[in-house]
This record gives C-alpha cells, sequence and structure tokens, in this order.
C-alpha cells in the first residue's frame, strides 16, 4: 500500500496551519524541537505521505503533558484527527481500487490471466500449467507417475500385442 502513496503530496488544512502558526508566534526560542518542521509546514503547506507518517508516529510517541509545545509544533489534536482520518480514507482507496480489480478479475472468469491486485511483486506465483513431462512431475493432481506405479502402461502395451 506504501508504494501507491509514497509519492502522494497532501494540503495541510488551514485549521492545522493557523494551530501551528499560532504556537510558532508564542516560542521566543529558536532551538525548540519541531521548530524546523513547524516552519517548513507553514512555508510551503503541503506535506508528503512520508512527513505525514512521520509526523504522526512522533504524535503518539510524544508526551502530551511534558511536551506541549512541542505537541503543538506538530499541529496538536488538529492535527493528528486529519491526519489519521485523512490517511485512513487513502489507504481506504487504494484497498477498494485492489478489490475491485480482484472482483472483476474473479466475476469475468479471468483469473489467472491478468495481474493479482493483492499479491506483491516479489510473491511466488503459483503456476496452474501442466507440466510438459507429466511422468517426472512433482505434483500430484497433474501427474500420471501413480498410473505407472499401478502398471496400466505394461497392461496397455499387453493389450496391444494381443490385438
Amino acid at each position: 500500500m506504501n508504494s501507491q502513496l509514497k509519492n502522494n503530496v497532501y494540503d495541510v488544512p488551514e485549521e492545522v496551519l493557523n494551530k501551528i502558526n499560532s504556537t510558532l508566534s508564542t516560542i521566543k526560542d529558536p532551538n525548540v524541537i519541531g521548530i524546523d518542521r513547524a516552519k517548513k509546514l507553514i512555508n510551503d503547506k503541503k506535506v508528503t505521505y512520508g512527513q505525514l507518517k512521520r509526523i504522526i508516529h512522533d504524535i503518539k510517541n510524544l508526551d502530551k503533558n511534558t511536551e506541549q509545545t512541542r505537541y503543538n509544533l506538530y499541529g496538536g489534536e488538529v492535527m493528528e484527527k486529519w491526519s489519521n482520518t485523512f490517511l485512513d480514507g487513502e489507504r481506504q482507496l487504494v484497498r477498494s481500487k485492489k478489490l475491485a480489480s480482484h472482483n472483476i478479475n474473479n466475476n469475468t472468469g479471468m483469473n489467472g490471466l491478468r495481474k493479482n491486485p493483492f499479491r506483491k511483486e516479489g510473491e511466488r506465483k503459483h503456476s496452474n500449467k501442466m507440466s510438459v513431462d507429466l511422468l517426472k512431475s512433482n505434483s500430484e493432481e497433474n501427474s500420471v507417475s501413480s498410473l505407472k506405479q499401478n502398471g496400466l502402461f505394461e497392461q496397455i502395451k499387453r493389450i496391444k500385442k494381443l490385438m
């Protein structure tokens, strides 16, 4: 899912920018942790998918009581609510597209002919093709080795000789 979202850039809502801007105006010390990120968000008014994930991570791992200024520099509760809701929606869109593609493949009888949208690129694809040499096949489904063990081929040879 990250691969479909990683290059996306999103507009930061005005409420979040206002919260960050009001917090920035109260800070006198330029060495406060998070001030650079806050200034960048105010200037760009945009955030990438990776940055948004990082902001969510930082907000979750912050002690909101002791680090209130830092929490507000990240956007505070407004940023926390918006980012979680927004990213959940974006991820659900990707999932819905994959699910729709998967359902189309299944309902049109094109199973195996089109790429499985849920399969990652590196995953092993199980083939439904029949083995070329059925006697050497390792699969029970498409192997005739069990027929060979039961002596069926010898019986066929005897029948041909009798004819």
